[in-house]
């Protein structure tokens, strides 16, 4: 059998809390560049239909609770809505687990608060983008272990030198749903990069990426039902969309999806 390239995490047993589209992605990635299934603990929120998922991709045998993967792993994804963290709260971590939150618009203080642990923060780009070795992702605060694991996975890696940027970084990886609701926006996606790249030079370079990762479809409604997927109740990609489809410009519409991510944080700055 070939080296795999996350042979360095032999000692490493991986968990992931939340296997919704993006953690189930994020779990097949691991399968697929070799790190062992016997090793990886997933946990679901309950959903008949995430669990009907996780069967059909083999990976049931994988299934724990949220406990278990607090007690048993060393490294521990968590890829649960942002509003579903209160739900964690009470978990016992290992002091000498690596946590990695996935949870767009939770601070790092707030998830220090709620659930006892420092974390580094990854923002990751949709599930499809990633099942497609096309994903980006953003970490913050630096961590060469996280890079490496997020790099082994295929994903190109965005070091944010303040957490505070994580907002727009979100809002970049929210891009494909919006040219896919607003198809004709050249113009309007000039405007919106040279503005929010004052902020966040690499803005326009993710603006490019977004581009170069948008699907095809057959048909209207294959369409909808990605965007659907993508625009999870209260996200930020939900703000986006719904901006949009009351004919705001995209930088309106982005605007609304930096004030999501900040609501969200406050919202938990304030509990």
């Amino acid at each position: 059998m070939p080296p795999s390239s996350l042979d360095f995490l032999s000692k490493e047993s991986i968990g992931i809390i939340g296997c919704g589209h993006l953690g189930r992605a994020i779990a097949l990635q691991l399968v697929s560049h070799g790190y062992p299934s016997n090793r990886l603990r997933l946990s679901l929120s309950g959903s008949s239909r995430s669990l009907q998922n996780i069967i059909d991709c083999k990976l049931h045998s994988c299934l724990a609770r949220n406990d278990e993967i607090c007690r048993d792993c060393s490294i521990i994804f968590i890829a649960i809505p942002p509003q579903s963290l209160p739900e964690l709260r009470g978990l016992s971590f290992r002091q000498d687990t690596m946590v990695i939150s996935c949870m767009a618009g939770v601070s790092l203080q707030a998830i220090r608060r709620i659930l006892g642990v420092d974390a580094v923060r990854s923002m990751p780009s949709g599930p499809s983008s990633i099942q497609e070795k096309r994903g980006i992702a953003a970490i913050y605060p630096n961590n060469e272990v996280v890079i490496r694991i997020l790099q082994a996975l295929d994903l190109r890696v965005y070091r944010l030198l303040d957490e505070d940027l994580m907002h727009i970084f979100t809002v970049g990886v929210c891009l494909p749903a919006a040219f896919l609701v607003s198809e004709d926006c050249d113009r309007a996606m000039e405007e919106a990069c040279e503005f929010l790249s004052r902020q966040y030079p690499d803005f326009a370079e993710i603006r490019s990426w977004a581009r170069d990762v948008l699907p095809t479809f057959g048909t209207e409604e294959e369409k909808l039902v990605h965007i659907g997927k993508m625009a999870t109740k209260g996200g930020i990609t939900e703000a986006i969309v719904e901006s949009l489809r009351e004919n705001d410009d995209l930088l309106t519409a982005l605007e609304k999806g930096i004030k999501r991510s900040r609501d969200i944080s406050s919202g938990y700055e304030m509990k």
